[in-house]
């Protein structure tokens, strides 16, 4: 007879196996080279960075509904090549080259840009407990932080960082996915946002972009050049459990809802998995 905590083992293994197998549900088309992607839980709807044929001014903040309904492709418009979203309770945030763009929430109305001189490509974008903005800036292995006062700055300059590209922030530490400057690309690193101590979590993994939670352990990340998701903890243990095709963004998890959301770049559309 096999004793309990061997049945228990067994269950958590089974559990945790079918707890990583993402399941297509459908898509979003006609999101002009779709990169990032957040969840609105206030109003229960999505918004989409959409960068656009590169014109100048042709940009947007899409939004779209929880079942993969366009309801607004230009909620934010006028934009250039936005990136990395991320939302208070009333501001809209987003990356749009040199600029870190700053938008009402509830009408989509660009209240104020932010820059600093030596910005040179910002990315992904990140917001503290305190309500701290902070955006990477992949080219120049930098992150700018946008305080509660509203000065934008640079927060941290180091080559360790390596291209950093996602951004995810958690009590205070902050987890960066990196580009990579190498033919392997990039990998996850840690920093604790008091000292500023940076700490890498795991070796190279590919040109990452997206990093999100998945659960108290686990993290999702994205591989835009081979269009990989992985489960990742905070030792750096990794599990792929997902191949896209190449150019998967700036990924998002509804938690609550089991959904994935995978934007596609040069395929120009919003994949939704049903991820438990």
């Amino acid at each position: 007879m096999k004793s309990l905590s061997y049945i228990l083992f067994v269950f958590i293994c089974v559990t945790q196996a079918q707890t990583s197998t993402p399941t297509f549900i459908s898509e979003t088309l006609e999101l002009t080279h779709c990169e990032s992607a957040v969840y609105d839980k206030a109003n229960n709807r999505i918004y989409a960075s959409l960068i656009g044929d590169r014109e100048a001014g042709d940009g947007s903040i899409a939004t779209v509904s929880t079942d993969g309904k366009l309801i607004n492709k230009t909620f934010v418009e006028g934009l250039n090549d936005p990136k990395g979203i991320a939302i208070t309770k009333d501001r809209l945030f987003v990356s749009d080259n040199k600029m870190l763009i700053e938008a009402d929430l509830k009408t989509g109305k660009v209240l104020k840009k932010h820059t600093a001189e030596s910005v040179q490509f910002l990315n992904d974008v990140a917001i503290d407990a305190d309500g701290n903005v902070y955006a990477s800036d992949t080219r120049t292995s930098e992150i700018y932080r946008l305080d509660t006062s509203g000065h934008f700055s640079l927060w941290m300059a180091n080559e360790t960082l390596d291209r950093p590209n996602g951004l995810l922030i958690q009590g205070n530490t902050m987890y960066v996915a990196s580009w990579g400057a190498g033919k392997d690309g990039g990998a996850v690193s840690k920093i604790d946002m008091k000292t500023k101590t940076i700490e890498n979590i795991s070796s190279s993994i590919g040109n990452l972009d997206g990093i999100r939670p998945y659960d108290n352990e686990r993290m999702i990340i994205s591989d835009w050049r081979s269009g990989n998701i992985h489960l990742i903890d905070a030792n750096g243990k990794t599990e792929k459990i997902l191949t896209v095709g190449e150019s998967v963004g700036d990924i998002a998890y509804i938690k609550e809802k089991n959904l994935l959301l995978l934007p596609m770049n040069r395929q120009s559309r919003l994949l939704f998995y049903k991820l438990k």
